[in-house]
């Protein structure tokens, strides 16, 4: 919930407000954090005009908006007239110059028309208005950084108002067209083949090595739309939902998706995929990593050591599978520093062994993520020091690794810390479908069905694609995407009389993030040159 946070409040002796600033606060839920809890600066109200007793809404002169009213319970915004009696003997006019956040959706859009992100999604959303709904949704999307502001409100303070024009910015808050509109089994089809063909222009070899991945869709809270889909024609008794990724291998990025019910995990349904992409887009898939669910007898005789396609997959800990016996072979080598390494500031026990899985030769890399392993094993003992102290030596021996260990099956020979690697570091896509609650919050229940929660995936799989081209400028520079937003935010411009915008000037910073993208901060900015050059719309 959000709540508005005063600064330098004065009043009058009569009681009205002199003077004094406001924000309106997000608090977010972290999980490691003192009282689990931080709070964020969604976005400056500027100067308190009048605010409510119980300070839950109030009169601002916004630096972005003007002259607003906002209303913390229902977190809205809504206009205030001039001879507004709440405001009378208030030296609120003239209005200020309104000023709108320039800095980021500028270098956003600049760098998707470089990146020929631009012209692939002019040329799939062929009708001007779908496009330009798309391109609130993404800024929204990528540039709110975390923030629960809705799509309307981000885009109303944003330059992107300027140029995004010819669309309803109401319309945007709740937007059933839109996610209905992407939720289109032809319009993903349509998007993958246009962005696989671009981006084989300066790479032929995209998508001709590729690797399935896949991820469980959240479904832990409460009235959850991802339950849309496990009633609606895919698996009415599924209660969960699986993300299949085709990713290609040397970029990362995306070239196919399906979703399939999270109670059919085996090996026909990922061929299936392969199968498919193969057909319609011309995919060729070399890898497939997998979790426990899908390594199975049949995966093992379909891909082994000698197979001409590689995966990886985790032991799942049950009868037929050699998991904890494992251990046993190799538990005296885990205190050796040789086969120590450390990773994301873990330290890790990694072997590779060769084993026999359902007749089928197979690589078994064995690990101990020592870290979670003492950390959990502190925390167990703490609750469970009876059940601990009666165990057997060789039982307790076995806690010390049993809440870090687990067991890599592959066909490819490689190192223990390389293979981990290409376990773990494949993309962060998965990060974005972690929790629904979001979507909670972009449409009523109601709405959500099999095609919009299928359109919200296909928007979060093209904002990751601009996401992951974003990080291959800025994680180089030791910049994350989080902080080039954030800054840049800081960046400001304001309409001018004739239509056009003036920028004001930038702090070093702000520069320095547009030299990493070989941009310019532009002093003045003719809106009708941007929308046709860059945007390729007309006034």
């Amino acid at each position: 919930m959000a709540f508005i946070r005063t600064q330098k409040l004065v009043r009058n002796e009569n009681g009205s407000i002199k003077s004094g600033s406001a924000a309106i606060i997000d608090v977010q839920y972290v999980k490691n954090a003192r009282f689990h809890s931080k709070q964020i600066v969604r976005e400056r109200l500027g100067r308190v005009i009048s605010l409510s007793e119980d300070k839950k809404s109030g009169i601002f002169l916004s630096p972005t908006r003007g002259l607003i009213e906002y209303n913390a319970s229902d977190d809205s915004f809504s206009s205030v007239e001039k001879d507004d009696p709440r405001i009378e003997g208030q030296e609120v006019f003239p209005s200020p110059e309104i000023h709108t956040v320039f800095g980021d959706t500028y270098l956003l859009l600049s760098f998707m028309k470089n990146s020929g992100m631009i012209d692939i999604l002019k040329t799939v959303f062929q009708k001007d208005t779908d496009y330009e709904r798309l391109l609130c949704h993404i800024l929204h999307g990528i540039l709110r950084d975390g923030s629960r502001i809705s799509c309307d409100d981000f885009i109303a303070k944003s330059f992107a108002s300027y140029v995004l024009n010819d669309i309803p910015q109401q319309t945007l808050h709740s937007d059933t067209e839109f996610f209905t509109m992407m939720g289109d089994d032809r319009t993903r089809m349509n998007f993958f083949q246009t962005f696989i063909a671009a981006m084989r222009k300066s790479d032929s070899d995209f998508g001709r090595g590729c690797y399935v991945d896949s991820t469980p869709l959240p479904n832990d809270i409460d009235d959850n739309p991802f339950n849309a889909l496990s009633c609606h024609g895919i698996a009415s008794s599924s209660d969960q939902i699986r993300l299949i990724l085709v990713l290609d291998e040397n970029s990362g990025l995306p070239v196919w998706y399906d979703i399939i019910p999270g109670n059919v995990l085996d090996i026909n349904t990922i061929m299936n995929v392969v199968a498919d992409v193969a057909e319609s887009l011309d995919i060729h898939i070399d890898s497939l990593v997998l979790d426990a669910g899908y390594v199975s007898k049949d995966l093992i005789h379909a891909i082994h050591i000698g197979s001409e396609k590689n995966m990886i997959g985790r032991m799942p800990a049950r009868k037929g599978y050699p998991y904890k016996s494992l251990y046993w072979q190799i538990h005296s080598m885990i205190g050796k520093g040789k086969y120590q390494f450390i990773r994301k500031k873990h330290v890790y026990f990694g072997r590779q062994i060769k084993v026999r899985v359902f007749d089928e030769d197979e690589y078994a890399y064995i690990y101990v993520d020592q870290n979670n392993a003492l950390q959990r094993l502190r925390d167990y003992r703490i609750d469970h020091e009876e059940e601990y102290e009666a165990m057997k030596d060789k039982d307790q021996d076995w806690y010390t690794v049993k809440f870090g260990y687990f067991v890599l099956l592959s066909n490819k020979d490689e190192k223990p810390e390389q293979l981990l690697t290409e376990y773990f570091e494949r993309t962060d896509i998965e990060t974005i479908f972690k929790t629904s609650k979001e979507y909670l919050g972009l449409l009523p229940l109601s709405k959500w069905t099999d095609t919009t929660v299928r359109g919200k995936i296909l928007h979060d799989i093209i904002n990751t694609i601009i996401v992951l081209q974003l990080r291959k400028v800025t994680l180089p520079n030791g910049i994350s995407v989080s902080a080039l937003t954030g800054k840049t935010q800081s960046l400001m411009c304001c309409l001018t009389r004739d239509g056009n915008v003036n920028v004001e000037t930038p702090s070093k910073q702000v520069k320095k993030y547009y030299q990493l993208f070989n941009e310019k901060v532009p002093a003045h900015l003719k809106l009708t040159e941007f929308k046709l050059k860059v945007l390729g719309l007309k006034m």
